[in-house]
């Protein structure tokens, strides 16, 4: 694998559960675990090598990058994480992020409730352990998963920094990344994010990320269930249009005008 200077375009792509079953409202955040096998095989076979968000971070601050680098990502930590998705990246050899809500480890997502998951079952700290001991980067997604662009100064600063020094505190190991929950900021919460000491965090805005991108606000692009590996291919070959930073700038400026008006249950996953 040759190392060299970072590409001008890297996409981030964002994974939620590896799982056969889900509600119709998260459906499409549910990549079956015979999809996800053959997109991984399709990464393989096309020569991209996965690394960690960190390690892109790393590339923008002087390092290096494998050649036709590619970024996976999973919100949420799932125990489908463990249990399907973690064995198909090891057959590989893909690193991988996984972005942590900290008062659900070892429980449920209660914050799903809006699309009927609530029971969803998240990792304990034993099997964070062991995912951080294979290889990925444990990252965080914030202590409660709230809208953050929406929440008290005091409880925004207390979300970014508890889920930090939890994940330090119970897997004994640095924490540099973080994932907003539903990717929603605004430049108070991005600033409490710096403040807590956070390297890099991932938006989502579905763009990949260039050698000027906000470090602390990385765009990501969505793998939704069902489009199987050729539509990954799309997905990884498709040219951002023009001035398609400026119009993800325009939207995420507009829907969160709108959100004003939407009760804090609602809100899409992310």
């Amino acid at each position: 694998m040759t190392a060299e200077p970072a590409p001008p375009e890297v996409p981030v792509l964002m994974y939620h559960s590896i799982a056969t079953e889900a509600t119709r409202k998260f459906r499409r955040f549910a990549v079956h675990p015979g999809e996800f096998a053959a997109q991984m095989a399709y990464l393989r076979a096309a020569g991209y090598h996965p690394v960690t968000a960190a390690e892109l971070a790393a590339a923008r601050y002087g390092g290096t990058l494998p050649t036709r680098p590619v970024v996976l990502t999973f919100d949420d930590a799932y125990t489908d994480f463990y249990s399907t998705a973690l064995p198909i990246l090891h057959e590989h050899g893909f690193g991988a992020t996984l972005y942590v809500p900290t008062a659900y480890v070892g429980a449920t997502t209660r914050f799903n409730v809006s699309v009927g998951e609530q029971d969803r079952a998240v990792l304990s700290w034993r099997a964070l352990g062991e995912v951080a001991a294979a290889g990925v980067e444990v990252a965080a997604h914030s202590h409660t998963h709230p809208q953050l662009d929406r929440v008290p100064a005091a409880v925004l600063g207390d979300e970014v920094r508890r889920c930090r020094d939890m994940l330090a505190d119970k897997l004994g190991l640095p924490v540099d990344g973080f994932a907003y929950p539903f990717g929603y900021w605004n430049r108070a919460v991005r600033a409490a994010v710096a403040a807590a000491g956070y390297r890099y965090a991932c938006a989502v805005d579905e763009l990949t990320t260039a050698p000027d991108d906000d470090l602390l606000t990385l765009p990501r692009l969505t793998v939704n269930a069902g489009i199987g590996a050729a539509g990954l291919a799309r997905l990884l070959g498709a040219r951002p249009a023009p001035g398609g930073r400026r119009t993800a700038a325009v939207k995420r400026t507009a829907w969160r005008s709108v959100r004003r008006f939407v009760p804090l249950a609602g809100g899409a996953v992310k």
